[in-house]
């Protein structure tokens, strides 16, 4: 099928011009709402319709009766939050009786439409389901996708390009990414952070690698904390780096011996708080968890996820680690997932709540190497198994 795009003042306008270019044979595939101007704004809403022409992939010759329409603006730009509607594959066009052809196409074009899927031509709709985005998001990172493609210049993006489809909505979901940088420490001030999450998603080790980084390359003193004593291997295994990297260490059975832990590690910088794995179903277990937090007063509370979880069980995750008040994430085990999209539509704005800030992402289990600070290029660069896998954003990120 071939397909072009036609913008016009209104849906009747454009389905005229659609007749005299297409011929009578052509299907309307997509409808929506854009505005010209600057970046969208302070511009003229029109129609934009993708219609498709199927006769050995030839379009007939444009018609030469009306001459004007060849002079409307053709690189007319949307903008993110545009709403999308689809109307239905194969419909008509023909010149039979066009005032109902256009009736039909208008009772689509209504503001419920924003429940149907944004692009039905658009290559990454697939990817994106078989990588577990919900429908929802899908539309909003297409729309966006759209929008970002637009706003710099590029108005002729194809939705039939994936390469060049891929790239812009990799921009545009970076856009949607919250990053809020490394923990910060002064010498001579003592800091707390907790790490807290579900079972199996590495906070010891990723501990340790904080440890490691503050007491190496930053040159704080570093103090270890756990309140993990239902598992001793995991008191020995933070035992074993606070040893290797002679750093003081204190373990906590109960609230109240709190305080007091705090203070036998002495004069250190920054105090790293380990914790048992909690089910984010276990409400329990979770307010014994916020028990702990309070007695600690940490100054900063790292929710840790997993790349390899589904968008379901991080907003599950989310919402059960609710209580502890997380003031960030660090996301794990990248190096062990094909693509990241799941994860991140579940960490990426929407339009009902804010963006979950991401603080550092780790990338396989070697203290302290496999560890950095969050940014936009590495979380996206492997949105999806298909190529590009990375994207240098420069100024734009």
């Amino acid at each position: 099928m071939s397909i072009r795009t036609f913008k016009a003042a209104n849906l009747q306008a454009a389905l005229a011009d659609i007749r005299e270019q297409m011929g009578p044979d052509a299907s309307v595939l997509h409808t929506r709402q854009i505005r010209d101007g600057w970046l969208g704004w302070l511009g003229r809403t029109q129609v934009e319709v993708i219609a498709g022409f199927r006769n050995n992939g030839e379009f007939p010759a444009p018609s030469t009766s009306d001459q004007s329409r060849e002079q409307r603006p053709q690189d007319v730009r949307s903008i993110h939050g545009n709403r999308h509607s689809v109307t239905d594959p194969g419909m008509s066009i023909g010149a039979s009786d066009q005032a109902r052809d256009s009736y039909s196409m208008a009772g689509r074009f209504s503001d419920n439409v924003a429940e149907t899927d944004p692009l039905v031509v658009d290559p990454l709709v697939g990817p994106l389901r078989q990588a577990g985005v919900p429908e929802p998001v899908i539309r909003r990172w297409l729309a966006s996708a759209t929008g970002f493609a637009a706003n710099v210049g590029d108005g002729n993006n194809a939705p039939h390009d994936p390469t060049e489809r891929l790239e812009h909505l990799q921009r545009a979901i970076a856009r949607e990414l919250n990053l809020c940088g490394p923990i910060r420490t002064q010498p001579g001030e003592r800091h707390v952070v907790a790490l807290v999450g579900p079972t199996g998603v590495g906070k010891t080790t990723t501990v340790a690698k904080l440890a490691a980084g503050f007491r190496i390359e930053a040159r704080r003193r570093v103090g270890l904390l756990t309140i993990d004593t239902y598992r001793i291997a995991a008191v020995q295994q933070l035992k074993a780096y606070a040893e290797i990297m002679d750093l003081p260490m204190q373990v906590v059975e109960e609230p109240g011996q709190m305080q007091s832990a705090m203070d036998l590690l002495g004069d250190v910088d920054l105090v790293l708080i380990d914790t048992a794995g909690r089910s984010p179903r276990s409400d329990a277990r979770i307010d014994q968890l916020a028990e702990f937090l309070r007695a600690a007063h940490p100054d900063e509370t790292h929710l840790v996820l997993s790349a390899t979880s589904s968008s379901e069980n991080i907003l599950a995750t989310l919402s059960g680690f609710a209580p502890v008040r997380a003031t960030s994430v660090i996301l794990t085990k990248l190096d062990e997932t094909p693509h990241t999209a799941g994860v991140l539509s579940a960490l990426t704005a929407s339009e009902r709540y804010l963006s979950t800030p991401l603080s550092y992402i780790t990338h396989g289990q070697q203290v302290p190497d496999d560890i950095a600070v969050a940014d936009a290029p590495h979380l996206v660069g492997s949105l999806l198994p298909m190529t590009p896998q990375t994207v240098s954003f420069g100024e734009a990120a």
